[in-house]
């Protein structure tokens, strides 16, 4: 799940993704920032004051990938979730001391987009403030406060220390940065896959599956033949009739139960019907979804598409 997706964001607006809980408070498993997709990879507490998550697109080995991930240029984002009530004068302390420990006391360097950083920073911190630090490649770092952009920093250098305070070889905690790294195994439902002709073995399309209300949705992100790309299900019922393929919600409300998802529907394409759905993945090959549904004809066997 790399890329944003028009019907992901959408969803974002209303409801809530899959969460893991840290602590006290939860963070979404997949979220969006801003226009990127992402999703965590791990998450820890600091000291009572704040919870911390990492998100990336990317995989990461363990620990000893913290430096490679702050001075890498791909797009990513933490979000911090106050906890404590705390001064903003403490909070911006916290922020010059992680910079100066991350640049090896070379933070002066930095000082201008220190400055317009800390700038950004609002004159109360209150119990409850949800900050996020989005940096999207390029060289571009955005801070947000409870949705609210409060300003933006382009600087790569100043990301790369930015990231450090909790990534690089002196965090301020290193304990909260094997928390970060430590290679959040998402749920593996979630995701592209591509569907194939059961007859035939032919591949249809590429569905992405995602969770909201801890129930499975998945759209279909692209027909793979060219001459249907632009194809609309006039056989659809209700509001997906006269819908275009691409983009439609074809599973809709699975809930886990067991080891399967199940009572939930699956519309086909072809003919516009809707039947009882359900789907599962063996321990033994987890890039293999198995998907059932009334009048398939059987399981039929999704691959997961490898980013």
């Amino acid at each position: 799940m790399k890329k944003v997706i028009y019907y992901i964001a959408f969803f974002c607006a209303v409801f809530s993704f899959a969460q893991t809980k840290v602590g006290d408070v939860h963070f979404n498993d997949v979220d969006v920032f801003d226009k990127s997709e992402l999703m965590l990879n791990g998450a820890g507490v600091r000291e009572k004051m704040y919870a911390i998550a990492l998100y990336l697109d990317f995989e990461v080995d363990g620990v000893e990938d913290g430096v490679m991930v702050a001075e890498k240029d791909k797009t990513m984002a933490m979000t911090i979730k106050i906890t404590s009530s705390i001064e903003d004068s403490d909070f911006k302390n916290i922020v010059r001391n992680g910079l100066e420990r991350a640049t090896d006391g070379n933070s002066y360097l930095l000082e201008n987009q220190i400055r317009d950083f800390l700038n950004l920073l609002p004159n109360k911190i209150n119990k409850f403030d949800i900050f996020r630090i989005l940096y999207v490649k390029g060289g571009s770092l955005s801070l947000f406060k409870n949705k609210e952009l409060l300003g933006t920093i382009n600087s790569k250098e100043f990301k790369k220390a930015l990231f450090k305070i909790w990534l690089g070889e002196n965090p301020v905690d290193m304990e909260l940065k094997e928390d970060l790294l430590a290679s959040y195994e998402p749920n593996p439902i979630l995701g592209r896959w591509k569907t194939y002709d059961k007859k035939s073995g032919v591949a249809i399309n590429i569905v992405q599956l995602y969770i909201i209300e801890n129930k499975v949705y998945g759209s279909i992100q692209r027909m793979l033949r060219i001459s249907e790309r632009d194809a609309i299900c006039y056989e659809c019922q209700g509001d997906d009739k006269n819908q275009n393929v691409e983009g439609l919600v074809i599973i809709k409300g699975l809930k886990l139960k067991g080891d399967k998802y199940v009572n939930g529907k699956f519309t086909d394409i072809k003919n516009g019907n809707v039947a009882e759905c359900q789907m599962w993945i063996d321990e033994d090959d987890s890039n293999i979804l198995n998907v059932k549904y009334k009048g398939g004809g059987g399981v039929h066997q999704w691959k997961k598409v490898k980013e």
